[in-house]
């Protein structure tokens, strides 16, 4: 087999893929099959992944006997083996639409009536704006060149036919929400927004109201008064004349009867705080172990709140007349967690040390640092495996996301990047000096940050484990989903940009030399993240003669089947053990 061009994912690269997984599931089966057993009451435990609350419904997406499932009300109305990654109920009606995928982006949307389903459609669907009489459908067409003057991929349909989206740009998505005869729309991408409002009926009529030099989320449109919660400092709650600023940083906001419900984040962790209509605090609740936040919804007047942690898939809150209960929580163990902090020339740097009952220098250090996504506490089948078989796990609280505000996403961004790195890298460094045994470890944007770290610092490391990663920087944007990450990481068409970006490109930076074992997966059907990122840096790392292993699975950027997903986490596992083993 002569050059291979990864990118066009045609039958070569599929027979190399294949080939290739198929050595690494053979170097790693003596462990595999005991793992798998051991590993399955971990993935199989009940998960509360999702709610969505109305007047008169309450949705949850649950997972449970290795199905997602819709409950409305306490019934059942739909269950499946795909992944479910959004529902959302009519505001005043009883339709109900869920957006179903086998991992990947592109899925199948199904609108129920009870529990009749009134109406599929296959494609990349982010949202639905459901009219007294119908519904506008938000689908996303990926355009592979990044050009500025150009249309997004993200447009409105009715009908099938586009009515709204020649005004967003390329690489903005779109969201939105519908009030009586008044349709919100926002558009943006990671720094910026815009909001765009009219008549339901009439999409000629939607206008640009405002814009935004950050993130923007609709709160809820009332009284004629429209909330919108801004990603600004750490955070600003506007009713469109006066601008409330929260004092800790914001993960999420509702309305309820009193005012907002709020959830705070002081170092990753969720404090729930009530706030009345012009921004005084009335209440703060301590919800007394640390806790991130996964889901939660109001109908304007109570609220119901999913929480998770480390060792607890999740917990179900409700609000009501100032009261913050806890109704239902699966708590699958107790670790010890402690929290530590490195120093950097920018600040401090938190993160969460979980440690298994028995003493262990063995140590996965996870970290993500990107997107303004917040790094919470939270259940994670492999962790959750790791730390009752004797494996600490760091989560870092990296630059680049969300948990404390703004600024810290933006510390992380475009030719900040380096601070992730550095972040990421002093903490390996402190956990190593006190005699730790590393892998570094991360997902996505995170497994652009291990593989970087792996090319630079591999005498800190046992291992590596790279996760459906972004690696090459000079092409992300030219694949799948890559355009929308151009705010985030900067644009390789730029040559200003392309002075920082090669040099926090992994593959760009890995060059001849000996580095740990490494363990890079992806799927065959991810169509955010291209496969070729992976498979790419996979054959340079054997090509300078290093021993990296791949697995290349059959579902999407979001996972697979249950079933899937348990065998992918048990290689993951059956590699840390290995490196482990050999390391020690």
């Amino acid at each position: 087999m002569g050059e291979i061009d990864f990118e066009n994912m045609n039958d070569d690269v599929k027979e190399y893929a294949l080939k290739e997984t198929e050595r690494t599931e053979k170097y790693l089966k003596s462990d595999y099959d005991k793992i798998l057993n051991i590993l399955k009451p971990y993935v199989h435990q009940k998960k509360v992944k999702l709610v969505k609350v109305t007047k008169n419904i309450e949705c949850f997406v649950t997972i449970e006997d290795g199905m997602n499932k819709v409950i409305v009300n306490n019934y059942l109305i739909y269950s499946t083996t795909g992944i479910i990654v959004w529902v959302k109920p009519e505001k005043n009606g009883n339709r109900i639409a869920l957006f179903e995928t086998n991992g990947s982006d592109y899925g199948i949307l199904k609108i129920f009536k009870g529990k009749e389903i009134i109406y599929t459609e296959k494609d990349v669907i982010n949202d639905i704006l459901f009219t007294q009489n119908g519904f506008y459908i938000i689908k996303e067409k990926r355009d592979e060149l990044v050009n500025e003057d150009m249309h997004s991929g993200n447009a409105v349909y009715l009908n099938g036919n586009y009515v709204f989206g020649n005004e967003i740009k390329s690489g903005e998505g779109i969201e939105g929400e519908i009030y009586g005869d008044k349709v919100i729309l926002v558009s943006g991408d990671n720094i910026s927004s815009s909001i765009y409002t009219g008549l339901a009926d009439n999409p000629s009529s939607w206008k640009l109201y405002r814009k935004f030099e950050c993130q923007v989320k609709i709160l809820g449109y009332r009284h004629g008064t429209l909330y919108t919660l801004l990603y600004k400092g750490f955070g600003i709650i506007s009713d469109g004349k006066n601008e409330f600023s929260m004092e800790d940083p914001v993960e999420d906001a509702t309305i309820v009867k009193e005012g907002f419900l709020v959830i705070h984040m002081r170092d990753a962790k969720a404090i729930p705080v009530i706030y009345d209509f012009d921004g005084r605090k009335i209440k703060e609740f301590d919800l007394g172990e640390p806790y991130g936040l996964i889901s939660m919804d109001s109908d304007g007047e109570k609220a119901t709140v999913i929480m998770g942690s480390f060792g607890v898939p999740y917990a179900i809150f409700s609000y009501s007349n100032m009261e913050l209960k806890l109704l239902e929580q699966n708590i699958v163990s107790k670790p010890k967690i402690s929290e530590e902090y490195v120093e950097n020339s920018f600040g401090r740097v938190h993160y969460f040390f979980l440690e298994p009952d028995k003493k262990t220098q063995n140590t996965i250090v996870y970290g993500y640092g990107g997107f303004n996504i917040s790094i919470v506490p939270a259940y994670y089948n492999l962790f959750a495996y790791l730390l009752n078989n004797g494996v600490n796990v760091v989560i870092c609280n990296l630059p680049g996301g969300g948990e404390y505000g703004e600024e810290w996403h933006r510390l992380g961004m475009k030719e900040n990047k380096k601070n992730v790195y550095s972040a990421f890298q002093s903490i390996i460094k402190k956990l190593s000096a006190q005699g730790k045994n590393i892998i570094c470890y991360g997902v996505s944007n995170g497994g652009l940050l291990a593989a970087y770290t792996m090319d630079k610092i591999p005498e800190y490391l046992a291992g590596a484990i790279i996760g459906n990663p972004v690696i090459d920087l000079m092409r992300f944007h030219r694949l799948l989903a890559g355009q929308y990450w151009v705010s985030e990481y900067g644009n390789p068409d730029n040559q200003e940009d392309v002075k920082f970006l090669r040099n926090y490109s992994a593959y760009e930076q890995l060059k001849p030399g000996k580095y740990p074992p490494s363990l890079i997966y992806s799927r065959m059907n991810d169509d955010r993240v291209h496969p070729a990122h992976a498979l790419k840096f996979y054959k340079k790392l054997r090509d300078f003669g290093n021993e990296s292993y791949i697995l290349i699975g059959t579902g999407g950027h979001l996972g697979s089947g249950i079933e899937d997903m348990l065998s992918e986490t048990a290689y993951i596992a059956s590699f840390i053990n290995t490196v482990f083993k050999e390391s020690t």
